[in-house]
């Protein structure tokens, strides 16, 4: 046991003995890396010595002086060695130069985060020491400095969006960066063991030698991403500042514009200038489009072959674009013109020469010119992206031909031309008409800023000609007639007065003349229905005058309708008119009590599509219409409420059948409910397996059914009881066969859960 414990301490401390002394050489062989290389470890925090411009440039330089030593070791290599180390060297010549390339970015970055450094300096001195807006701008005070206000915060605005998406971006790339750190860092150290292998001796310095500059070429890569970081982050940083300081500075000069002539002058003159720049351009693209079309119709006298056809297509391509063209720079002369009439209506409105009733009408009109410039600028946008597409297949096709010496057609070289040019041009449209579109917003935002400060009386002016002009607007017409909204208001009044109306007036029928006829409630329900329907379809004719419609059309109409909803409406139609037929012939009234699947309810209310009906668990049911016309219904009380009864009894057979009798006639007369006329009888049913059989017919109102049987079942049991008359019960007899002794047998019960053995039974 003691020699097994020695000699695993001695095999521990060997391994660790070698563990460190591989570390030991591991650092002593490692290249010398930059102070701002970061491990990856290191790289989540700032590096130990902060970066400038200056210390890159020495990186810069010292790197270039690698760059020509490996070089003139690339050039000095003997003709036997050019296979493997020209390979290596030629491989760390890229890696350097790739090193230098991100050498070069540092130093814009840190030149950059320089500047931004004395820029937050100088915003921060001036927001402690804010001067007053009109110490800041200097005059002239006109719109040439206000739009040039309006570009800075509309560039600080934007800005917000741009920079949260390139922190985005560059975080992405830093993690990217890192892992590439990380993976290249175990490449490093894998070449690294290999040093002292067998195969590997003559590969791995050279190998060690391009995993070391890879690493270090990853390091360097992370200190650019990080100060690229920290830079766009310092900028995000002074938008707000920014924005603050510009804020009162641009809502002062807006309160305090000098609107002057030298501007209107220098912005005619600059007008003048650039539509003469456009009407040479004009005719130059209509002389253009002339030879297009010449060109096309020469192409289609020779358009057999199959290289005809294609030039063919390519001349008519041509000549679509020659007019796009014409039409392009005929649509910018024209924004020439817009463009002045947006410059003069924004001077009059910040001059507040508008009232507020042109001021409204401006900033419609504006909203739709914006929306219109918008819906032209995705078109726009749209056929660049296609032209694009087409000169990139064709710079392709034209590659590929000069690749194999292949010469290509004169009219293919002239779409290119063409077709550049035509790019160009959509591409300076594009930024026309962000322009005119800045410009407008300018307009709208402006408008917005007066166009609320009406007066009271102009706000009622704008009010009554909203109103006047919305009651009076045409919805549709009608036999060349204006249906207008008040109209449609009148026609809805109408039908909900003459709905409540029409029902009040027949209620008031039922309640006196009705009543006075004598009509029972069920007549009385029906006919108030009736005159509803009938005062409820005039007060519809009069609103189908309102429409203009005359009762010959509305019957064509009707037949039409009758047509389409027949197929799609068959069980509502068929509803309506059963419900008129119940109305009219009145098989069911209201308050009868009918028989439906063998249940008995009461008729509750007579609808035109259903009737509703209670049953005497005081549930309500709703029966389409259709279905007490179509199937049998019993109805109690169609002629009067009197209703036959029967109850079915047993005595034992040694009772005296007239006796019975006698007992039950007797019965019979005692109740109240039961109607003398009719008069009740008893009769001896039938002899029954165990009784004698009596039945009892008696009439009692409908109303009174159960209390008129419970009161006799009653009544018969106390009789019965007092006379001795016995009710009778079913018997049987059992039968023992006694010739032989009964057979007795021990049988074993099922074991319990418990199993606690046989049970004798």
């Amino acid at each position: 046991m003691p020699n097994f414990f020695l000699t695993r301490l001695m095999f521990v401390t060997l391994v660790l003995g070698s563990f460190l002394s591989a570390i030991s050489s591991l650092a002593a062989s490692a290249p010398a890396l930059p102070l701002t290389a970061t491990t990856p470890a290191a790289s989540q925090s700032e590096p130990k010595d902060v970066l400038n411009v200056q210390s890159v440039a020495g990186k810069r330089a010292a790197l270039k002086k690698e760059i020509a030593a490996t070089r003139e070791e690339l050039a000095q290599l003997s003709e036997g060695m050019t296979d493997a180390a020209a390979r290596w060297l030629t491989q760390e010549t890229a890696l350097l130069e790739r090193l230098d390339a991100v050498y070069a970015e540092q130093q814009r970055t840190l030149q950059h985060a320089a500047d931004l450094a004395k820029e937050a300096a100088d915003v921060e001195e001036r927001t402690r020491n804010q001067r007053p807006p009109e110490a800041t701008l200097k005059p002239p005070l006109g719109m040439e400095l206000f739009d040039q206000l309006y570009d800075e915060r509309d560039y600080l605005e934007q800005a917000g969006g741009w920079l949260k998406t390139d922190i985005t971006n560059t975080e992405t790339m830093l993690q990217e960066a890192r892992d590439t750190l990380e993976e290249k860092e175990r490449v490093r150290r894998t070449v690294r063991e290999t040093v002292d292998t067998g195969d590997a001796k003559m590969k791995a310095p050279g190998n060690l030698r391009l995993a070391e500059l890879e690493v270090r070429l990853a390091q360097e890569t992370v200190v650019l991403q990080e100060n690229a970081l920290r830079t766009l982050k310092l900028q995000e940083s002074l938008l707000g500042p920014k924005q603050k300081l510009l804020r009162p500075r641009f809502e002062w000069l807006r309160a305090h514009l000098a609107l002057g002539d030298g501007e209107l002058a220098a912005s005619k003159q600059a007008r003048e200038e650039r539509g003469g720049v456009l009407d040479d351009a004009i005719a130059s693209a209509k002389e253009e489009a002339d030879a297009a079309a010449r060109l096309v119709i020469a192409a289609e006298r020779h358009s057999k072959s199959d290289q005809a056809s294609e030039e063919l297509e390519s001349r008519r391509a041509d000549r679509q674009t020659a007019n796009l063209t014409l039409s392009v720079l005929t649509s910018q002369r024209a924004r020439l013109a817009e463009r002045a009439d947006v410059a003069a209506l924004r001077r009059r409105v910040l001059g507040g020469e508008l009232s507020s009733k042109e001021m409204r009408a401006a900033a419609d009109e504006n909203q739709e010119a914006i929306d219109q410039l918008e819906r032209e600028r995705k078109r726009q946008a749209m056929d660049l992206l296609k032209s694009r597409k087409e000169l990139q297949e064709g710079q392709g096709r034209l590659t590929r031909a000069a690749a194999g010496d292949e010469k290509a057609a004169l009219w293919t070289l002239e779409r290119m031309k063409r077709l550049s040019g035509w790019i160009d041009l959509s591409e300076s449209e594009l930024a026309d008409l962000d322009r005119l579109h800045t410009e407008r917003n300018r307009l709208k935002e402006e408008l917005s800023g007066r166009v609320n400060l009406f007066s009271v009386r102009d706000t009622l002016a704008i009010c009554r000609e909203n109103v006047i002009g919305a009651w009076n607007y045409e919805i549709f017409s009608v036999n060349d007639a204006p249906i207008r909204v008040k109209t449609m208001l009148g026609v809805l009044l109408l039908v909900v007065a003459g709905y409540y109306g029409s029902r009040w007036a027949s209620a008031l029928m039922s309640r006196t003349v009705f009543t006075r006829m004598g009509m029972n409630t069920g007549r009385k329900a029906a006919w108030q229905t009736l005159w509803f329907y009938g005062l409820f379809i005039l007060v519809l004719v009069v609103a189908f005058d309102f429409f203009h419609i005359s009762l010959t059309q509305f019957s064509v109409m009707s037949g039409a309708l009758a047509v389409g909803l027949g197929f799609g409406s068959q069980n509502l139609i068929s509803n309506f008119i059963s419900g008129i037929i119940l109305l009219v012939e009145r098989p069911v009234n209201q308050g009868d009590v009918i028989e439906i699947d063998g249940r008995q309810v009461t008729v509750e209310q007579l609808g035109p599509r259903s009737t509703i009906v209670r049953t005497a668990d005081n549930t309500h049911l709703v029966v389409p219409n259709s279905r007490l016309l179509e199937q049998p219904v019993i109805n109690w009380t169609l002629s009067d409420d009197v209703v036959r009864k029967r109850i079915r009894l047993g005595v034992a057979y040694d009772s005296s059948s007239r006796k019975v009798s006698e007992l039950l006639e007797g019965v019979l007369g005692t109740v109240e409910n039961v109607r003398k006329d009719p008069a009740p009888v008893v009769k001896f049913a039938d002899f029954g397996e165990n009784s004698l059989i009596f039945e009892l017919y008696f009439w009692v109102s409908i109303s009174d059914p159960v209390d008129a049987e419970n009161e006799l079942r009653h009544r018969i049991a106390e009789v019965f009881a007092k006379e001795g008359v016995v009710m009778a019960f079913p018997q049987r007899d059992v039968h023992l066969e006694t010739t032989k002794p009964l057979e007795v047998m021990i049988t074993q019960a099922a074991s319990r859960a418990n199993d606690a053995g046989p049970a004798m039974s």
